[in-house]
């Protein structure tokens, strides 16, 4: 009677009140963009991960256990009517739910329905989902694919997103810095009515250069004349000549180095100013190409879901499996009849011994 017991409430249970589970089994894997690191700002956005080597494992096991989660229950509910699919077939109390589950009960049958495994040799995500129908697997499958690739590209997103923005405020903190610096290079030539001091410069120097050109030229002709012809009637001419030359340069150095409004005085404030407008312009250059950088990491660092082998219904129940649930209640039967029979002779023996 004990070992047919256990195997009759088997077979009532699989042959009566068993619902069947039909299973949907898809491979895909996490992949990334390019592994190149950019300087500046891009290189802090590459150290997501490419979707191969070790960052390839961290991303595997990351979606296996999105997957298991509380999480990926409530997104697919968002998605699809899991409640009504898990409630659909209240006879079988092993698998089926009540009518209004709690959000604990859902979670139990969701992770009692799907099976998730990561392959780390090959980095290929294995998921596999039990339904009623076959048509529910599929479905459930796709949605849960669908779930996986928007979490393994918002894995890090956020801080992709911080870092790019952290470069779009140093480029308009540099665009302002570098209008400011021109503003003051702008208003600079407007109050001293000069467009570039460093023409000057050069135009003053070349002309003292020039002048003590003639200037000597001119004191040769003088010494030549002292020494020939001490009354030669150009004489006075040419000294009257020296004496303006040496005005003209003395003049041209005034205007070059002395008194409040020299071109020297004005070219020392004209390169400060410069100077630090051509700084702020090299700052502006290396905040864009940075930001430029931050968004080519971007774009590598997009991870997204590559399909192997796509969801396909089975139309062959995979539960209950009633041949092993039938010989493995037969084995507890016999274990029972064994271990009864055992414990009565047990008995009878020392009732027997008294």
């Amino acid at each position: 009677m004990l070992t047919l017991l256990p195997l009759a409430l088997t077979a009532f249970y699989v042959f009566v009140l068993a619902t069947p589970l039909y299973t949907a089994e898809s491979r895909f894997a996490i992949r990334g963009g390019d592994v190149q690191q950019p300087g500046g700002v891009g290189g802090l956005l590459s150290t997501g991960s490419s979707g191969m080597g070790v960052s390839g494992f961290v991303d595997g096991y990351a979606v296996r256990d999105f997957l298991q989660s509380r999480e990926a229950m409530d997104g697919l509910t968002k998605k699809i009517d899991l409640t009504k699919m898990l409630t659909e077939h209240p006879a079988d109390p092993l698998v089926s739910l009540p009518d209004n589950p709690s959000p604990d009960e859902l979670y139990r049958a969701y992770k009692s329905l799907i099976t998730v495994r990561y392959n780390m040799i090959e980095q290929i995500v294995v998921l596999q989902v039990e339904a009623f129908t076959p048509e529910d697997s599929v479905k459930i499958s796709d949605a849960l694919i669908d779930l996986s690739d928007t979490f393994a590209n918002n894995m890090n997103q956020r801080a992709l997103n911080d870092a790019l923005k952290v470069a779009q405020e140093e480029v308009s903190r540099s665009e302002q810095r570098s209008a400011a610096a021109r503003l003051e290079v702008a208003n600079w030539r407007n109050r001293n009515a000069n467009v570039d001091p460093t023409g000057d410069l050069t135009v003053l120097t070349n002309l003292i250069g020039q002048l003590e050109a003639q200037l000597a030229t001119a004191q040769t002709d003088l010494g030549q004349i002292k020494a020939t012809q001490g009354d030669n009637p150009r004489r006075k001419s040419v000294e009257t000549r020296i004496v303006t030359l040496r005005k003209e340069i003395d003049d041209t150095r005034q205007r070059l180095g002395g008194g409040s409004e020299t071109v020297a005085k004005q070219l020392s404030s004209y390169e400060s100013l410069k100077i630090a407008q051509d700084f702020a312009d090299t700052n502006l250059a290396s905040a864009r190409q940075s930001l430029d950088q931050a968004r080519v990491a971007i774009l590598r660092q997009q991870r997204y879901v590559s399909p192997i082998a796509q969801p396909k219904a089975d139309y062959t129940p995979t539960y209950p499996q009633k041949l092993i649930a039938l010989g493995s209640s037969l084995l507890v039967g016999l274990a029972l009849a064994f271990l009864t029979s055992v414990a009565g002779g047990l008995i009878r023996n020392a009732i027997s011994g008294r």
